[in-house]
């Protein structure tokens, strides 16, 4: 049993990756490890790739670093450069890295945290709360006919008058999500003239018009961006895209909004708090 327990400990030994110091060189941030081990089940370039990750949450990759280039890394861990790509281009892929043509790889800020959804406020108000830098770009404000669907999830008749409001919002300048909102015309008429350009808008119905947002029902999906997000985001088609689908209700139960938001999924995640 004694025996059982020693050789299970040496596998555990060996699965363990000690970390010994880390030192820069020509400009770049080596990470002096004593092994990836090879003798283990566990793949080479995932090794290598927790080894970074655990760099950079530990904060001894710093914000705009750059690494060590594959080159190197292949040359220090004694694997091929090709399992070094793998490890990096899956990092890049979780939006920890990024690729920088000519100048080599990089870490990236911290994703933003889409967890606002678990409490009722908005992304604007969200965002400037925590102190980042936002901006709005109106695409559409207009007063158009409910089509069946959403005249169904605003419980109006099909036809009815609605505002429709397309916008992005950007944050540092670089297009994070659009958002589409849909609000019965009969409920705040004068919300067509109204300037909402770096402005919440639950804000801006709730001072002006009275429309106060009590509860909500959310939807979460994980989609691939379409031509039309490739095209408003600045991303590939087929990016990853947090789809929310969002219908809010007064304390009196009428339904103020149903609006869609795509979020860019290399920009942000979602982070919620649950409590028992």
């Amino acid at each position: 049993m004694l025996k059982k327990c020693l050789t299970f400990r040496k596998m555990i030994d060996k699965v363990c990756v000690d970390v010994y110091t880390t030192k820069r060189l020509h400009g770049g941030f080596i990470m002096n490890f004593e092994e990836i081990n090879k003798g283990i089940p566990i793949p080479v370039y995932y090794q290598l790739k927790e080894i970074i990750r655990e760099k950079i949450e530990i904060g001894e990759l710093k914000i705009g670093e750059k690494i060590t280039s594959e080159n190197k890394l292949s040359e220090i861990y004694q694997i091929s450069r090709m399992t070094v790509r793998q490890a990096i281009k899956e990092l890049v892929g979780e939006g920890l890295l990024y690729r920088d043509k000519g100048r080599g790889t990089f870490v990236c800020k911290p994703k933003i945290n889409y967890g606002f959804i678990q409490k009722l406020t908005t992304f604007y108000d969200d965002m400037v709360g925590k102190g980042y830098t936002m901006r709005t770009k109106i695409l559409k404000q207009e007063i158009k006919p409910a089509s069946k669907a959403i005249a169904k999830k605003l419980n109006i008749e099909e036809n009815e008058k609605i505002i429709y409001i397309l916008r992005i919002r950007y944050i540092e300048s670089v297009p994070i999500v659009h958002v589409t909102n849909h609000i019965p015309y009969k409920l705040c008429p004068d919300l067509t003239n109204e300037d909402l350009t770096d402005k919440s808008l639950y804000q801006t119905l709730a001072e002006k018009h009275g429309l106060i947002p009590y509860k909500a029902r959310v939807t979460l999906e994980a989609i691939v961006a379409s031509e039309y997000d490739s095209e408003l985001l600045n991303i590939k088609e087929s990016a990853p895209v947090h789809l929310m689908k969002n219908i809010t209700y007064t304390k009196e139960n009428v339904i103020i909004d149903y609006f869609e938001s795509h979020f860019r999924g290399d920009k942000g995640r979602v982070q919620v708090e649950l409590y028992k």
